[in-house]
């Protein structure tokens, strides 16, 4: 067969696409060029948000209509969260919850399953390897349903992670990020191995390689892990997404999260010591519904005081079935404004952290080449611009020599 693959949302989600691809690959299947040359398109669906499950179903429609004959496969979180939608949309669409996602392709092709949790052996068409070492979440946060869609707390076993880890690197790839539902709680299900045991041994293994976490918890940045992350020195790439998702403490309350403003601002500035020049971001919800004017106010002065390297915005979505799809909503030109004063913020900050960066010396990973210059991703996140072209997925020594509107001119030291 010739297969489309279709991923929406978040790293997990596109790692275990790229596994599925390998898997398929594995098979004798090649891949389509696009959804209408298709024999079969597998759609791995996000319900993040309510503009998410819109983008699904709207490119389920599309490609039914586009090519009549494709089979449809559908898995992800909106596939395990609302199949009836979906089948709707696509009536004669296969569907396949989380749980089972693993498994399409021996369900598909009459194989036995593979069951090595989403391990890959290459990164589709990218410099950096991904890789998913766990899965889960029993978080109850008011506005979230990734706790239902995810509800398996899932790790990967510590020798296959290291193993995995360790293939990639010798395969030539010089960044690894490891990507979990929630990274930090990792649990090695033979002998109870934590993330910073796997982190010890990942950092122990030959090669010219570092490692990035996609996103992390502040609460599970334990002082076990900081100290092996601290001793792994430029192995260890010094970035830190850190999910916030609201700046005042009556909402971060409403919202079930784990931490006020004091003990979010405290991790921040324990990490800020241990790896001065870190790039740390945040997610943040604008416009949720017990939202005060004054929590907002509050919010934009805690986040600037704070000095983030930038901010992920989200618009709040009231997702059905969630305790905060019960409240009453904002109104929607209030939720709006708040968005765009939180990037406005988001774009001040990076150009802020990149300006603080100039006349420094960093590595740069080189993502791809461009008119003769090569763009690079440094260690703490910084988007960069050199002179080229230079070997694609290389490690590269430069020195920063201006600041762009939240990127960084550099040159060779």
């Amino acid at each position: 067969m010739k297969i489309y693959f279709k991923t929406v949302g978040c790293r997990v989600n596109q790692v275990e696409t790229e596994s599925l691809r390998e898997k398929f690959a594995a098979l004798g299947h090649s891949e389509a060029a696009g959804p209408e040359a298709a024999d079969l398109v597998v759609v791995n669906t996000c319900s993040v948000t309510a503009k998410a499950d819109r983008d699904c179903l709207t490119f389920l429609r599309k490609t039914a209509a586009a090519n009549p004959r494709a089979s449809i496969a559908v898995t992800g979180c909106l596939a395990t969260l609302e199949p009836k939608k979906i089948l709707a949309a696509v009536p004669g669409a296969a569907l396949f919850s989380n749980k089972d996602k693993e498994s399409i392709p021996a369900v598909l092709c009459g194989t036995p399953a593979a069951g090595d949790f989403f391990a890959v052996t290459r990164s589709h068409g990218k410099a950096r390897a991904f890789i998913k070492v766990q899965d889960g979440c029993d978080l109850k946060c008011a506005y979230c349903l990734v706790n239902i869609a995810r509800s398996e707390l899932k790790s990967k076993p510590l020798d296959a992670a290291v193993e995995e880890i360790r293939r990639l690197s010798a395969d030539g790839f010089a960044e690894i990020v490891l990507c979990g539902t929630r990274l930090g709680i990792y649990k090695c299900p033979e002998t109870g191995a934590s993330l910073a045991d796997l982190m010890a041994r990942v950092f122990a293994l030959p090669g010219e390689f570092r490692v990035r976490f996609s996103s992390v918890e502040s609460e599970e940045l334990t002082p076990e892990l900081l100290k092996v992350l601290k001793a792994a020195g430029p192995r260890f790439c010094d970035y830190f997404h850190l999910p916030l998702q609201a700046g005042a403490d009556p909402v971060l309350k409403a919202m079930g999260r784990l931490y006020d403003t004091r003990r979010y601002k405290a991790k921040v500035e324990e990490l800020r010591a241990l790896f001065p020049g870190a790039g740390i971001y945040a997610d943040i919800i604008a416009g949720y519904p017990t939202e005060t004017e004054e929590d907002f106010a509050a919010a934009l002065a805690y986040v600037r005081e704070l000095g983030l390297s930038g901010l992920h915005v989200f618009s709040f979505s009231a997702r059905p079935g969630t305790r905060a799809a019960a409240l009453k909503a904002l109104p929607p030109g209030t939720v709006a404004a708040r968005s765009a004063a939180l990037r406005a913020l988001d774009r001040e900050l990076r150009a802020a952290f990149a300006a603080s960066m100039l006349g420094g010396e960093t590595v740069a990973l080189v993502l791809r080449n461009k008119e003769g210059r090569a763009l690079g991703l440094a260690s703490n996140f910084l988007n960069l611009e050199l002179p080229g072209p230079l070997k694609r997925g290389s490690l590269v020594r430069c020195r920063i020599a201006a600041a762009r509107e939240g990127f960084c001119l550099a040159e060779k030291p």
